[in-house]
């Protein structure tokens, strides 16, 4: 049996897969708010009843608890050290960044050594102002990482224990910007990672289960527990990724396609082109700065089920920003908080959620019209947020070198002719998804659950 486990911002699912990696049980489960644990112990004990821990073959786990933690301000400040070289002098948009004395060639030759104590004085300094976790770099560092080494020891003497981070041993690709970003990055999670993957290892230990544990990468790969605490940044963007694997094993697409996965709090789009999904031709961009981890092109719009919906001027708008689940489920809540997107859904019966009439009455208090107009102006957001998503993905792929899963350079526009949506919302949004991208829309089976399958699905 293969488990595979995905930890998003609202949901934890998880699926068991048979030998024949068809699916033998879901579950789905909220997350509980800082209790990784928890989620993965729920999520665990109906996936494991009735089978024997003992046969599971893999534990494969995918979360963008990282990327959520960068994204809200909520990851370890980081403070950068840098020596350079010829060219351009080494820049960097973090606050925290020091230029230590100290450079070498584009061969690698070190040209100046370090000065003896600048290195430890930045680190103490960096750490007054505000720094958690440190990472180094040096320009040409992929040529020869002396300078890199001996920076890191610097701040193993200065900072003992802090989260630390050496760019040339995450990439060996000469840009130095990317480098940077890639290795700020992965010291900025490398602390919380750790923390998720002591509760991995404990849930799993509770649970009776002895196999490998692997944490899936941006690119559909999957680590170790050991690489993944060294390089936590290769991991940031694994719901995108287990959403493309869930869709390319359970959806059977081939040609262009377009992938469509909406959560409670966010939906990810990607492409498959003649059956294959795309990856980025030089790297992740996490939050707006590009980085040289390998990853499946995706984009991120801020559109889910538990968004809430706000009238300005009489005119609905979804807001990206959650308050808890619909309010169909939380009488309690009513007249406390605004409606949701599944309570707009409820209203046009679309879905069947908690109690209907509390989602009617939710609606008709934002005083944008009946219920039923103020749920027709919100799936209007959803198919505007979805085709501008859409536009932009087509506009970035059409523009720039991608590639297949294998490999080659794609020479040719990317046209989707279908689309397949995933998520738990899918059934309910299909028609709407439909409409907004002017494609046939297909609903896998399993689609609640995907991501799981795809974590399920992936190999190291």
């Amino acid at each position: 049996m293969y488990l595979g486990i995905d930890v998003g911002g609202t949901h934890t699912d998880g699926v068991r897969l048979g030998e024949d990696f068809t699916v033998a049980a879901a579950a789905k489960v909220p997350t509980l708010a800082g209790d990784v644990l928890g989620s993965v112990r729920a999520a665990l004990e109906p996936l494991l009843r009735g089978a024997g821990p003992g046969r599971v073959r893999r534990l494969a786990v995918s979360g963008t608890l990282g990327l959520n933690a960068i994204l809200t301000g909520q990851a370890d400040r980081v403070g950068a050290l840098a020596t350079g070289g010829p060219g351009l002098p080494p820049t960097c948009p973090e606050p925290l960044f020091r230029i230590i004395s100290g450079s070498q060639d584009h061969r690698g030759e070190v040209l100046r050594a370090l000065t003896p104590g600048e290195a430890e004085a930045a680190v103490r300094s960096l750490a007054a102002d505000g720094a958690e976790a440190f990472a180094v770099i040096s320009k040409f560092g992929p040529k020869n990482s002396a300078l890199e080494n001996a920076l890191a020891e610097a701040v193993a003497g200065a900072a003992p224990g802090a989260p630390l981070t050496a760019a040339s041993r995450l990439a060996g690709r000469l840009n130095f910007p990317r480098r940077l970003n890639t290795a700020v990055y992965n010291s900025a999670v490398k602390r919380l990672y750790r923390r998720f993957l002591d509760d991995l290892r404990q849930a799993a230990a509770e649970a009776g289960l002895t196999c490998p544990l692997r944490l899936l990468t941006a690119d559909g790969g999957a680590l170790s527990p050991e690489e993944a605490a060294e390089s936590p940044v290769l991991a940031l963007a694994a719901g995108p990724a287990a959403g493309l694997l869930g869709l390319w094993a359970l959806a059977g697409l081939d040609g262009d396609a377009l992938m469509v996965d909406i959560g409670g709090t966010s939906t990810d789009l990607g492409l498959l082109a003649d059956g294959e999904p795309l990856l980025t031709a030089e790297g992740l961009e996490i939050n707006g700065r590009p980085t040289l981890v390998r990853a499946f092109l995706t984009t991120s719009v801020p559109l889910g089920g538990d968004l809430i919906l706000t009238a300005d001027g009489g005119r609905v708008r979804i807001l990206p920003e959650r308050r808890g689940p619909a309010l169909a489920l939380c009488p309690a809540d009513l007249g406390q908080r605004p409606p949701t997107l599944t309570d707009a859904l409820n209203v046009l019966n679309l879905a069947a959620v908690g109690d209907p009439e509390l989602s009617r009455q939710a609606l008709a208090a934002l005083g944008a019209g009946r219920p039923e107009d103020a749920a027709r102006q919100a799936l209007g957001e959803v198919r505007r947020t979805l085709q501008e998503a859409l536009a932009r993905l087509l506009g970035l792929v059409n523009n720039r070198p991608v590639y297949t899963v294998n490999a080659l350079r794609l020479a040719r526009e990317v046209r989707p002719t279908r689309a397949a949506i995933l998520g738990g919302p899918a059934p309910a949004l299909a028609g709407t998804v439909a409409e907004a991208l002017g494609l046939p829309v297909s609903v896998p089976p399993e689609a609640a659950v995907a991501n799981a399958v795809g974590a399920a699905r992936s190999r190291p």
